[in-house]
């Protein structure tokens, strides 16, 4: 008899919210978090969009050299990256397999960051240079 068939819980006990991975439920509470976070900054990114619009590149630096509108579209773009690794993340881990799903997963983080740090470096470049 081994260890597992000692334990008096149910095989659905013991996978449940676990995962292949065991860290199923870690994920999808992050990606739900960050998609309720994503509504409201949403719906703040798309405001202060639509009050940038008619400005010049002149009045946009000046805008966006304010704290608020700087920290709303900061903040939008490292939650939607943050969202999008998430997501990449789980369909890799579905889907890719073997050694490939190491290298993907590097790829993920990499490209996720790089997106992240050049949407930052844009915004305080227009907002404070």
């Amino acid at each position: 008899m081994s260890e597992s068939d000692k334990s008096l819980r149910s095989a659905l006990g013991r996978a449940r919210y676990l995962g292949s991975a065991r860290r199923g439920a870690a994920d999808a509470w992050l990606t739900h978090v960050s998609a309720a976070a994503l509504v409201v900054l949403a719906s703040a990114f798309v405001l202060t969009m639509l009050t940038l619009l008619d400005k010049d590149y002149n009045a946009v630096r000046a805008e966006l050299g304010h704290p608020i509108p700087a920290i709303i579209v900061l903040l939008f773009a490292t939650v939607a990256t943050f969202h999008m690794h998430l997501g990449m993340r789980s369909i890799i881990l579905d889907y890719v397999h073997g050694r490939a799903r190491e290298w993907a997963l590097i790829g993920n983080i990499c490209f996720a960051g790089a997106v992240a740090i050049a949407c930052v470096y844009a915004v305080l470049r227009i907002g404070f240079v």
